[in-house]
């Protein structure tokens, strides 16, 4: 079977959306599938990559982005696809792609839409209020609820956005690289030290609530609690950020890139805190937890759909209501709850995610031959 992975919004430092895209092709690869990625480029490029085919189409910059790019070129894509002949189309974007679905079922290829981010969140967060798009966003989703086989989400959060046909609708949740994030073997807590070392990993935007997590170490700084905060990531809140930071025990270290050393620095953590109230699964979640690192996640969005009271806790996503999350892990055995973390991540898997994407793929492939017959 031949996967054409199609997505917008990729970029070589992006995060959740093309890990999920490159942890996915590793399965469909290793189940023997030939795999192909779109994507959008400064200019039509065709490369190999992890043994996976990668085109990318001309795509112009999205303003208020921070650096994504988007195909609007409907002739382009499509003279790629047919020229593909793809077996099946994983659509990533509900935007500018929209249209695919419709095209695919018109050529008589299924189509799947991997939902990364919910509609009404991506305007009401990333838009200003003075730009009129959300009518082109109904239209967009609109256009796909009409013409999809399927769309997947990785919580029921995400899928939320699509009660009125949840009979294409699929959950599966996404996976953990176990061989990379685990808990440091070496690592014994010691809780008669005088501070613990909270973590946030993230993306430094308004959607992830970043400045949450000062406003936690604010309130923890006058309740005289000994806390150190690490925060790894970089974005447009980050002078924001450091000036909220003044006479609190805070470091910004910046975006890692590599896995090894965010999975070193997570496994190395007491706890972190995830305050986003939009989480449609919260890889980063899972792999601090795949550290065994308790987290404290918002009382809305997916995050709460990974952790439990036994792995860290859930709470409003304001300074107050993280604070009392935070003291009330701390009192604690953190030793044993580092070992609820990592077995609870380990009901999450790649291997298990692909599987059931090929799954997906498998029926609607059989279903469009029967049709075709």
């Amino acid at each position: 079977m031949h996967i054409v992975q199609v997505a917008n919004f990729v970029t070589p430092t992006s995060g959740g959306q093309r890990l999920a895209l490159n942890s996915l092709a590793e399965q469909y690869l290793a189940h023997g599938h030939e795999t192909t990625l779109v994507i959008p480029g400064a200019k039509k490029e065709t490369r190999i990559e992890n043994s996976r085919k990668v085109v990318s189409l001309p795509g112009v910059p999205v303003p208020f982005s921070g650096g994504y790019r988007a195909i609007v070129r409907k002739d382009e894509m499509q003279k790629t696809l047919a020229e593909l002949r793809p077996d099946i189309v994983e659509l990533s974007d509900k935007t500018t792609l929209s249209w695919v679905p419709q095209w695919c079922r018109n050529m008589g290829i299924p189509c799947v839409v991997f939902s990364h981010e919910r509609a009404s969140e991506v305007v009401s967060e990333r838009f200003p209020k003075w730009l009129p798009v959300s009518p082109v966003f109904r239209r967009w989703g609109e256009n796909i609820e009409q013409h999809v086989d399927a769309i997947v989400c990785a919580s029921k959060f995400s899928a939320e956005e699509y009660l009125p046909i949840q009979d294409r609708v699929k959950i599966v949740p996404l996976g953990v690289d176990h061989d990379v994030f685990k808990p440091n073997a070496f690592l014994t807590l010691d809780q008669n030290t005088s501070a613990c070392t909270i973590l946030f990993a993230g993306r430094l935007s308004f959607e992830k609530r970043p400045h949450v997590v000062l406003l936690a170490a604010r309130t923890l700084h006058l309740r005289g609690v000994k806390a150190r905060f690490v925060i790894a990531g970089d974005g447009p809140m980050r002078r924001q950020l450091e000036a909220m930071a003044d006479g609190l025990d805070v470091t910004f270290l910046g975006r890692i890139s590599s896995r090894q050393e965010l999975a070193t620095l997570m496994a190395s953590a007491d706890l972190a805190i995830a305050p986003s109230p939009f989480e449609t699964f919260g890889l980063s979640i899972l792999e601090i937890l795949a550290c065994g690192t308790p987290v404290v996640v918002a009382n809305s969005g997916a995050g709460m759909e990974i952790v439990n009271d036994q792995c860290g806790a859930i709470a409003s996503p304001d300074g107050e209501s993280m604070a009392d999350a935070v003291e009330t892990i701390l009192k604690r055995d953190l030793n044993d709850v580092r070992k609820k973390c990592s077995a609870r991540a380990a009901d999450f898997s790649w291997l298990i995610a692909g599987e059931s994407m090929i799954d997906l793929f498998n029926s609607l492939t059989q279903k469009q031959a029967l049709w075709a017959a």
